[in-house]
């Protein structure tokens, strides 16, 4: 069900983009974008899981209310000793954006967040799952007409049963290049206690 809430999100994105029009404004909240990820989790004391993956967002702007929602869902996989493992992570949530002018907003986001991981060996596999949520405030700007900046800050609690896998503020930032007024290429890194990821992905915005 989660999965086809993202699904939906993406539905409507894209059912919303004007038959052959590009983006109105670079800051748009209004897209579908892909990126490649590499994503670092400690899992426990001692035991840090580095693996490389993929993933998709999307994002659908509120009309002219400056309220948008989000929502992504992001693999990876890789090995530890001799145990192969895949974790996912979904997002989902809703922002606002305060316009100080043109070329710079104010977010804020809140956010439900799900992690999932699955470990095999020798042909046994044991999987777990734990969720919770996300609160954050930033900054988004145009640095030049075609480059473009983004840093939020804030605090994730994700835990389940007495276990707890993040309980601290996270910092994500990243920068954006506008190829046109509808693709663009963007670079950032999510650094907090317990989990570290960077992302290289591909915009089409309108």
């Amino acid at each position: 069900m989660k999965r086809n809430t993202l699904s939906a999100l993406l539905g409507l994105a894209l059912a919303a983009a004007p038959a052959a029009q590009a983006a109105e404004s670079p800051l748009s909240y209004t897209y579908v974008e892909a990126h490649y990820n590499n994503l670092n989790i400690d899992v426990v004391d001692d035991l840090d899981l580095s693996g490389n993956g993929g993933g998709i967002n999307a994002s659908l702007a509120f009309g002219e209310s400056d309220f948008y929602g989000f929502a992504g869902y992001e693999t990876a996989s890789g090995e530890f000793v001799d145990v192969d493992f895949d974790l996912g992570r979904l997002t989902g949530g809703v922002g606002y954006a305060l316009p100080i002018d043109e070329r710079f907003h104010v977010l804020g986001e809140v956010a439900y967040v799900d992690y999932r991981g699955e470990a095999s060996r020798d042909g046994e596999s044991e999987d777990a799952n734990v969720d919770g949520y996300r609160v954050s405030v930033g900054l988004r700007g145009l640095m030049a007409d075609n480059l473009e900046g983004i840093a939020k800050i804030g605090y994730t609690l994700v835990e389940d049963s007495g276990y707890t896998l993040f309980d601290g503020a996270v910092a994500e930032m990243g920068v954006r290049w506008h190829i046109d007024r509808a693709w663009s290429a963007g670079l950032s890194t999510e650094l907090g206690d317990g989990i570290n990821s960077f992302k290289l992905g591909l915009r089409l915005q309108w």
